[in-house]
């Protein structure tokens, strides 16, 4: 936008802005419009402009910007004469012979003592205040001789009609160096407002109550928010002193003392609020006090808000209790307990072996809660080392440690604020976050790392393990206190060999959620046959391994669909497998400890496996089922037969028990594998 600049003068200098023409750089950027007009004339024009807000700045001579500015509130620029233009003027007056007599209106002309000093006394200084007092000063002036005048436009016409030489005390360089200079302060005005503005914008619109008091306590701003926290008008406590609108302010304890007071909790009327009362200082003195406030419930809301959108950045549980596949009584009935676990806000300690879906049963509670609408935040107790977990956990201020955030970082708990934790593998935590956790628990609050604010937490508590606690705790490696805090209600998952009905219900879904796999997979004869091997397994990895060998069966059909004798085949392929890889890791442990279920031909009989069945038949060739194995797990199953075998001291039933299947099973694997007895 153009800075719109009102030059008023009077008839010769009002030409001479009219001719003028605007520097080069200014084209473009400035709009003059130029009045010919004096003192009370000049006055009622400029206060027309002002009020139509058509203008940005005046321009004028000393003795109308003089008259003018007083009743204004844009500012006014006042056509400065410069040494040079003084001195060219003196001389072309001198050169009509006699004294100069030099006039100004109330002032002398700034740099004309310095010009007196070298040509007193043929040049003279006049000052004037009012029109009368100029006529007749200028009359007087003939009456001593003198024969020229310089000054403005209204000294040189009021001298040309007393018979006087005069010259006009303004040049088109001078001109030109106001109009510049009222677009500079135009330019710095319109700045300030610009900043003004936003400041006002940002006290108008700011989130807290704001209250400023000048030095001696009074209230000079009270903004909007303040308005709506105090429930007072800012009208009526404008111009008021602090301490008669808010009795315990204590403004006038800032103002003495120049200490700040932050984050000071103070009761006002029923509304309780949370202060900072900052003193302003202006170098060493202290010239008013800012004080800021927040409602608490307010403060409240906004940190709940701030929790609810980092919960739906991803502290959230996906899972329900429909989407655990199920068909065994035994389960139904454990989830049916949770289900009225989810009602209650108790601590709920979940067990049960690895796999089992611990966490699936954990978020389900969430999801059935009155918390479901709050954060779910779960945690890995095993996988994290003790210090980092305590930070996680717990949060930790700035500085703290070594690598420590800029500005501290929130713990767990505190992002699980009116939601749920879930802390897995509980049993793993070290002795000293024992306590800590114990402490939280008992006082529902919280101290971050390296800080020495409490903060006060609503959290429940879900934790699981695949540990028998209470053992640990008689061993001295577990809380009592810490176990009885967190087993208040308990949910036992049972292992999948114990709920061998849930097998084809979680198989079918497994591979009904892969689009990889085949189809017709889901047909009954070839689901049947998958199933019935699989329930010839005892699953010591429970659901997780099922769901591992169904992704390993459907990477290993390739998108093809076997008939069903060869489905069942390939699937005692990757059983054996399996059962290799967990022998090699438990080395010579796995004989000698049998997985429950298939340790001996009684329990076989009630529970209608044949371990047999999970390991390929050999020939000398290969595999009678034409899906020949690796030779190391050959090899592997032959160590382990000859091993068993030679402890035994060659007693074949024996080392059929130390292996974990039948006499007869174990005669056909050593016919197989050609095992001669030395």
């Amino acid at each position: 936008m153009r800075i719109k600049v009102a030059v008023i003068g009077y008839k010769t200098m009002a030409d001479l802005f009219k001719k003028m023409t605007l520097p080069s750089d200014l084209v473009g950027k400035v709009s003059i419009q130029v009045y010919d007009a004096l003192f009370e004339k000049a006055l009622e024009i400029a206060i027309g402009l002002e009020q139509e807000e058509a203008v940005d700045v005046f321009v004028s001579g000393s003795a109308n910007a003089s008259f003018i500015k007083p009743h204004l509130q844009t500012p006014v620029v006042s056509i400065n004469v410069s040494a040079f233009d003084l001195m060219s003027a003196i001389k072309k007056a001198s050169s009509y012979g006699g004294t100069v007599a030099v006039v100004s209106f109330r002032e002398p002309i700034e740099g004309l003592s310095e010009v007196l000093d070298v040509l007193k006394p043929e040049v003279i200084p006049v000052i004037y205040d009012t029109y009368q007092d100029l006529w007749d000063k200028i009359r007087s002036l003939k009456e001593k001789n003198c024969r020229a005048v310089v000054g403005a436009s209204l000294v040189c016409e009021i001298a040309q009609y007393h018979g006087l030489e005069s010259v006009l005390v303004y040049s088109n360089e001078s001109l030109r160096l106001a109009i510049r200079h009222a677009f500079e302060v135009a330019q710095s005005r319109r700045r300030e407002s610009e900043r003004t503005e936003r400041l006002r914008t940002i006290i108008n619109f700011a989130y807290s109550g704001i209250m400023v008091t000048d030095a001696e306590g009074k209230i000079t701003l009270f903004n909007p928010a303040a308005e709506h926290i105090m429930g007072i008008s800012a009208k009526k406590v404008l111009g008021k002193k602090a301490t008669e609108v808010i009795e315990n302010s204590r403004v006038d304890e800032v103002l003495k003392s120049g200490q700040a007071e932050l984050n000071q909790v103070q009761d006002v009327g029923d509304v309780k609020i949370v202060t900072n009362r900052v003193p302003i200082t202006n170098g060493q003195e202290i010239v008013g006090v800012v004080v800021t406030f927040q409602d608490v419930g307010s403060i409240q809301m906004a940190t709940e808000a701030i929790r609810r959108s980092q919960y739906k950045k991803g502290f959230e549980a996906k899972a329900t209790f429909n989407d655990i596949v199920h068909k065994s009584p035994k389960l139904r009935s454990v989830i049916q307990r949770a289900i009225r676990f989810a009602y209650s806000d108790l601590s709920v300690l979940i067990t049960g072996e690895s796999g089992v879906g611990k966490e699936l049963f954990a978020q389900s509670i969430h999801n059935e809660s009155p918390r479901r609408f709050g954060p779910f935040v779960a945690v890995n107790c095993a996988a994290l080392s003790e210090n980092l977990l305590e930070s996680e956990l717990f949060g930790y201020e700035e500085g703290s440690f070594t690598g420590a955030r800029r500005g501290g970082k929130e713990g767990l708990f505190e992002l699980a604020h009116r939601g749920t934790i879930f802390l897995d593998e509980i049993g793993d935590i070290s002795p000293g976050l024992q306590a800590r956790l114990l402490r939280v628990l008992q006082e529902k609050e919280i101290l971050r790392v390296g800080g020495t604010r409490v903060i006060p937490v609503d959290v429940r508590v879900i934790s699981a393990t695949n540990k028998n606690l209470w053992q640990m705790v008689q061993e001295g490696r577990f809380r009592d206190d810490l176990y009885y805090r967190l087993n208040v209600l308990t949910l036992n998952i049972p292992p999948l060999r114990e709920r061998l009905e849930d097998i084809p219900a979680l198989v079918g879904s497994f591979l009904s959620k892969r689009p990889e796999a085949n189809p017709r997979l889901l047909e009954e004869p070839r689901l049947r046959g998958i199933c019935r091997v699989l329930c010839k397994y005892d699953w010591p990895g429970n659901v997780r391994e099922l769901e591992n060998i169904i992704d390993r069966l459907i990477v290993v059909l390739d998108g093809q669909a076997p008939p069903p004798a060869e489905l069942e085949a390939c699937v005692e392929d990757l059983l054996a497998t399996s059962w290799a890889e967990r022998s090699r890791s438990a080395s010579d442990r796995y004989s000698l400890q049998p997985a429950a279920g298939v340790g001996a031909v009684e329990d076989q009989r009630q529970t209608g496996f044949d371990f047999s069945g999970s390991l390929p038949k050999f020939s000398k060739t290969g595999p009678v089922t034409g899906k020949p194995l690796a030779c190391e797990l050959e090899k592997f199953r032959l160590e382990k037969l000859v091993e068993a075998l030679n402890k035994a001291g060659g007693n074949k039933s024996q080392a059929a028990r130390m292996l974990g299947i039948s006499r007869t099973t174990l005669w056909r694997h050593l016919k197989d594998l050609r095992v001669q007895q030395s």
